[in-house]
């Protein structure tokens, strides 16, 4: 679906008293989004898309930067890296743990991360990582703060995009690193709960002046008015929280509910 088409279906949707004071829609939806992560207002920036968001950290973080790619990991990303990188590095990490007591190779694995990471200018991350319709290889949010701590000079890019698949959930965590931003949408069990608008939508969070440069990208304001309506849907949060529970407990193609 177009953007164009998007923002003419929500303008269409969009109820009365809402359409009559869409001034500040952007700064409404920045508000939200703040609330539901517990970070500051000036630690997000919001995107119309997740392509939209990939173009900024892109930008921002892969263009002519020495990264490292954790792999699994998002294709879309992965591929933006390698197009605009100056050095690629992949790196096996699903299973790596500092618990070498679930597996005697996991310890050996999150090491070979931690020294791939270390002479980067950038780690991509994608935690959890859907394989086979299932979320898989989520990293613990000890191995998180290990990770960072043991290799602090890449900036880490963490795809949190399917984050409500995951058991251990690391915004919070990761708003709590320096260097780490993170990138956050909504997508299938909003879209399936109706609340399509918003579904469409992603935002990138992390230390303000990491975060800061990307605000570049202009965000309708009748599209932000209409996310934000989908944000304050009574009902909402439990409607995605039981698709999501669901999708845990089965395949992601098992997720939706009546």
């Amino acid at each position: 679906m177009s953007a164009r088409t998007l923002i003419q279906e929500a303008t269409a949707s969009l109820p009365a008293t809402l359409a009559s004071n869409t001034i500040d829609a952007t700064d409404e939806l920045v508000t939200r989004l703040a609330a539901r992560i517990s970070s500051s207002r000036e630690e997000i920036a919001p995107f119309p898309s997740v392509p939209t968001a990939i173009d900024a950290l892109t930008e921002r973080f892969f263009r002519n930067q020495r990264v490292v790619i954790a792999r699994p990991t998002r294709e879309d990303l992965a591929s933006r890296a390698w197009s605009a990188s100056r050095t690629v590095k992949e790196v096996a990490w699903l299973g790596a743990s500092t618990d070498f007591r679930r597996d005697p190779q996991a310890l050996a694995r999150f090491d070979a991360l931690v020294a791939a990471a270390s002479n980067a200018d950038t780690l991509v991350l994608s935690s959890p990582f859907i394989t086979n319709g299932r979320a898989a290889g989520a990293l613990a949010p000890r191995d998180l703060l290990l990770l960072r701590s043991r290799a602090p000079r890449p900036v880490i890019v963490l795809d949190l995009l399917d984050e409500e698949l995951a058991r251990a959930p690391l915004t919070q965590p990761a708003l709590l690193l320096p260097g780490t931003v993170f990138l956050r949408g909504f997508g299938q069990f909003w879209r399936e709960a109706g609340a399509r608008t918003v579904a469409e939508t992603a935002f990138v969070a992390g230390p303000a002046d990491l975060v800061a440069p990307l605000r570049g990208a202009l965000l309708d304001e009748r599209l932000a008015a209409e996310a934000v309506w989908d944000l304050d849907r009574i009902g909402i949060d439990r409607a995605v929280q039981e698709r999501a529970a669901a999708a845990r407990g089965g395949s992601i193609s098992d997720a939706s509910l009546p």
